[in-house]
């Protein structure tokens, strides 16, 4: 729990984002779980929750993606 505190109350310039992500990821999770007792409107909400879901993870992994790629590529970038 102190490591997660401590990811969280750092002062990163990719904590916002992270955390952004992390609360959309959720968000989408619990109203597409959630979304089934709602009669009609149901799949309305069950496809947007899963949007939401699926937007957060391309949003990480194109954050993961882009530190790969730097991480790879510096040692030609810095030259």
């Amino acid at each position: 729990m102190k490591i997660v505190l401590g990811v969280l109350l750092n002062d990163s310039r990719h904590s916002a984002y992270h955390l952004v992500s992390v609360v959309l990821f959720l968000l989408g999770f619990f109203v597409a779980l959630t979304a089934t007792d709602l009669g009609p409107f149901a799949p309305l909400l069950v496809s947007c929750g899963i949007y939401v879901v699926a937007g957060s993870l391309l949003l990480q992994a194109l954050f993961w993606l882009r530190v790969g790629l730097r991480k790879v590529l510096s040692p030609w970038l810095a030259t």
